[in-house]
C-alpha cells in the first residue's frame, strides 16, 4: 500500500483494493508517498516501489491462477532466466 496520509498513529493508504486506513505503530516513522506492507490492517514493514511491484505483480499472477490461467511468465519477469536464491538465513541451513 502507499501512504496518502498520516492520522496519529494511522497512514491513509492506496492499494489496490482502494483506500484503507491501517494502523503504524509498529513502524518507527511513516510518510506520505511511502510504500508499506501490511497484514491485518497493519504496517509491518515500510518497502521501496520496486519491492511493491513485485508484490502487486505476484498477487496479479495468484488472480490469473484462480480464474485458470497458467501462463505466469510476466509476472515473474524476475526470475525468467535464472534460478532463485536463497536468502542467507536459510543459506546456513541448506548447507
Amino acid at each position: 500500500m502507499q501512504v496518502v496520509d498520516i492520522e496519529g498513529v494511522f497512514a491513509i493508504c492506496d492499494s489496490r483494493n482502494g483506500r484503507s486506513r491501517i494502523n503504524t505503530m509498529l513502524l518507527d516513522e511513516v510518510l506520505p508517498g511511502q510504500w508499506i506492507l501490511t497484514f491485518l490492517d497493519t504496517a509491518r514493514e515500510c518497502i521501496d516501489a520496486e519491492r511493491a511491484q513485485m508484490i502487486n505483480s505476484a498477487l496479479d499472477a495468484l488472480n490469473v491462477l484462480a480464474n485458470g490461467g497458467t501462463n505466469l511468465d510476466e509476472y515473474f519477469s524476475d526470475l525468467i532466466g535464472r534460478e532463485p536464491q536463497l536468502p542467507d538465513f536459510l543459506k546456513e541451513k541448506a548447507e
